[in-house]
C-alpha cells in the first residue's frame, strides 16, 4: 500500500514573498495497537495472538530496561533506541557544578537503520520501495504519484497537523 500525501500552503513566505506548496504525509485510521500488531504476529508465526502479545509486552519491559541502564538498543532492520535529555536553559561555569538537578526532560530517540545499495546509495531499510499516492483533498480521490521522490518532505517535516484523519476510501 503507497503512503498517502496531500499538500498544503507554507504560512512562512521567500525571500520573493511567496508562500510555497509542499505535500504533508496523511495518517489513516486509528494508530495501530500493540493487540494489532499481536495479531498480525500471530498470523504470520506459529504464536498464538497471547503469545504475540506477550512477547511485544516483554520485549518493551525489556527495552526500557536496557535505555534506563544507559544503554542503545539496537532491532536489525528497524533502528535504534536511545535516551536523549534536555536541560534548562541556564549552563553552569565549571564542569563540577554540572548536576542532574539540570536534567529538565528525558526522550526516546528513534533512528532508523540504514542500508546502502549500489545504484541509489543511503537508504532507510524500511522504506525501500515505497510508493506514494497524492489525495484530492476537495474530492477526496487519490491520485496515484509515478515519481517516488514526490513525497520528499520540503516544509514542516512530514506530520499531520490538521487534528484529523483522512479517509481515502470515504
Amino acid at each position: 500500500m503507497p503512503l498517502l500525501f496531500t499538500t498544503f500552503q507554507s504560512t512562512m513566505e521567500t525571500k520573493e514573498g511567496k508562500n510555497q506548496w509542499h505535500p504533508r504525509l496523511v495518517k489513516v485510521g486509528e494508530p495501530v495497537t500493540a493487540y494489532d500488531l499481536a495479531m498480525q504476529i500471530a498470523k504470520r508465526s506459529s504464536l498464538t495472538p497471547g503469545d504475540s502479545l506477550n512477547v511485544i509486552d516483554n520485549l518493551m519491559d525489556v527495552i526500557q530496561g536496557y535505555l534506563l541502564d544507559s544503554r542503545s538498543v539496537c532491532l536489525d532492520q528497524l533502528g535504534t533506541f536511545t535516551i536523549t535529555c534536555r536541560s534548562t536553559g541556564n549552563g553552569v561555569d565549571t564542569e563540577e557544578e554540572v548536576s542532574a538537578s539540570q536534567i529538565t526532560d528525558l526522550k526516546v530517540r528513534f533512528t532508523p537503520t540504514y542500508t546502502r545499495n549500489k545504484f541509489n546509495g543511503t537508504t532507510r531499510s524500511m522504506f525501500t520501495g515505497v510508493t506514494f499516492e497524492k489525495i484530492n483533498k476537495a474530492k477526496n480521490q487519490t491520485n496515484p504519484t509515478t515519481d517516488p521522490d514526490n513525497g520528499n518532505n520540503n516544509g514542516d517535516g512530514g506530520g499531520n497537523d490538521n487534528g484529523g484523519f483522512i479517509d481515502p476510501a470515504a
